[in-house]
């Protein structure tokens, strides 16, 4: 090993040290020209294991990256449902706080805050079901808001659970008025629910004044379990026979039924 060791020295010594014309020089030469169709042989013969090589551990490589990128979007997804979903429901909390100061209800009147964790089959969701019940102070007939206005009373009572008839069940009747409303009367009548979720305030005096885009609330009158002032929705269109001694008004309610989450249930 010496020997060979000291001969590569004097050999690379040598190399470095005589002109390009040298004996080194002219050996490495000759060398290279018979080994190198070698090399180019074996090389072209070896392409292709290479290249399908190479190949295989790209598409690996490319499988690994796309399952990491794919947990990755899966967890932004899941980041920006989760964002989004508290994003609406303070939405949601902030507006029923900022109805609770608008209206002014009685004293010693309580907000439940629920959740929907049910509803009806129904097209018109007419019924749902909220997360509080008794032990939270619910009874039957108390009114039930959201953040947009009226959504309907409590029905029926359970320890943990209510169940809550909304405006548009076409059992549903709750006083209300129109706002502004006709000197003669203020635009009294009873707004009520319809088997295909539409709701009506009938009864107003035909001889009454009401205009489209006018808001209607509850009217509070005696023995009304709903308190005055609560928005119900605004008149879509007005319509009258001659033969009728009132006029019917459609109205469009303020809540948005179809995605009915957080309400308030009013407790006495």
């Amino acid at each position: 090993m010496a020997v060979l060791l000291l001969l590569s020295v004097v050999l690379l010594t040598a190399y470095f040290r005589e002109s390009d014309s040298g004996i080194a020089h002219s050996v490495q030469g000759a060398v290279l020209t018979v080994v190198s169709p070698l090399q180019s042989g074996t090389a072209t013969a070896t392409k292709p294991f290479r290249d399908a090589w190479n190949w295989v551990g790209d598409l690996f490589s490319a499988k690994s990256e796309n399952k990491s990128l794919k947990r990755e979007v899966q967890q932004l997804r899941a980041g920006l449902a989760e964002e989004l979903t508290t994003q609406a429901e303070n939405d949601q909390l902030r507006a029923m706080l900022q109805f609770r100061k608008d209206h002014v209800f009685p004293k010693g009147v309580t907000m439940v805050t629920a959740r929907v964790i049910n509803r009806s089959t129904s097209a018109w969701y007419s019924a749902a079901l909220i997360n509080a019940g008794s032990g939270d102070g619910v009874q039957v007939n108390d009114p039930v808001v959201n953040g947009q206005g009226l959504v309907g009373r409590v029905t029926q009572v359970y320890a943990n659970s209510a169940q809550v008839m909304l405006v548009t069940d076409q059992q549903s009747a709750v006083d209300a008025m129109i706002e502004p409303g006709d000197a003669t009367g203020n635009g009294q009548g009873i707004v009520t629910g319809s088997v295909t979720g539409d709701v009506t305030l009938n009864y107003v005096d035909k001889n009454e004044k009401v205009e489209v885009g006018q808001d209607v609330v509850t009217s509070g009158r005696n023995g009304s379990i709903f308190e005055r002032g609560i928005p119900i929705g605004n008149v879509e269109s007005v319509s009258s026979q001659e033969v009728e001694v009132y006029q019917s008004v459609a109205v469009k309610p303020f809540v948005d039924f179809r995605r009915l989450d957080l309400v308030m249930v009013v407790t006495r």
